[in-house]
């Protein structure tokens, strides 16, 4: 009696012992499941600040791009003013440029000065810079600086940039170009580089 007693409680401890075996092992089964669903999801899933160029073979409109004429130091006397044009994607979607964007000088009111204008040829000048929304494609802007009210010297505030053939122009911004806020920016020729990936190599 207390043999089978024994057997039986044995029997049902090795029972009940192997129902939770079984519970754990379909609960690990699961947990790990979930987990490689979840691993799996990470790898796919993208830092959202590093945004794909997929979709970049699109042209860029002049009405997608800001831009913003940034001056540079140059030395005291010089008549050669140094300047780069950013131009930001703001269109929420991946567009691109490429080669020289149409520059002109403009008053206030928006009318076009039109000056002497030529290209500059650089390194990597007929590269595509394809931008995603928030990035900047850069150009150099190079012009030589002249006595207003003389003759063949243009007086303007800032740049209007064209990148496309059917718009009509946007103005520019300009920042570190303190002759814009005062008696305005003159010229007498101006200068155009291609589009580049980065400042430095507008710049180079």
């Amino acid at each position: 009696m207390t043999r089978n007693a024994f057997g039986r409680s044995t029997s049902r401890q090795l029972t009940v012992a192997t129902t939770a075996l079984l519970g754990a092992a379909v609960a690990v089964a699961l947990v790990g499941g979930t987990r490689t669903r979840e691993a799996s999801a990470g790898a796919m899933s993208t830092d959202p600040g590093a945004v794909s160029t997929a979709g970049a073979d699109v042209d860029c409109l002049t009405d997608d791009l800001t831009g913003t004429l940034i001056g540079q130091a140059r030395a005291a006397g010089s008549k050669v003013r140094d300047a780069v044009l950013r131009l930001t994607n703001d269109s929420g979607r991946a567009c691109r440029v490429r080669g020289w964007a149409d520059i002109d000088l403009v008053t206030p009111p928006g009318d076009l000065v039109k000056v002497p204008t030529s290209r500059i040829e650089q390194t990597g000048g007929d590269t595509v810079v394809a931008l995603t929304p928030g990035a900047s494609a850069w150009a150099l802007v190079q012009w030589d600086v002249c006595t207003a009210g003389r003759a063949g010297c243009g007086v303007g505030v800032t740049v209007q940039y064209i990148v496309d053939p059917e718009s009509t122009g946007s103005a520019a911004d300009s920042a570190e170009v303190p002759e814009a806020e005062r008696e305005g920016i003159t010229m007498k020729a101006l200068r155009v580089g291609p589009f580049q990936q980065d400042r430095a190599a507008a710049l180079a």
